[in-house]
């Protein structure tokens, strides 16, 4: 059921940020524009992820890599448990 709220949230988050998104514009180049401030401002403190917002090339990908990532993570969880439970097992 964790799993499934998980991937809900996700999804949800990322409607979310859509319908805030100015009309005709990209979610996440908004959040894009708004962040690249940010982290210009401390470019100093972080420029790996200065470096990264800088690159950007305004892809709207943000929904299928966290699903990329969610499910990678709960493929590991689910490995790792199988793996426990046929420790268990003699």
């Amino acid at each position: 059921m964790d799993a499934a709220v998980l991937l809900a949230g996700h999804v949800r988050s990322i409607a979310k940020q859509a319908r805030a998104a100015r009309p005709g514009g990209s979610p996440e180049a908004d959040l894009l524009a708004v962040l690249g401030r940010l982290v210009h401002q401390h470019a100093d403190r972080f420029p790996a992820l200065a470096e990264a917002i800088a690159s950007q090339d305004g892809r709207d990908q943000a929904l299928d890599f966290g699903l990329e990532r969610i499910l990678d993570g709960l493929e590991a969880l689910i490995t790792r448990r199988a793996g426990q439970l046929g420790e268990d097992q003699p």
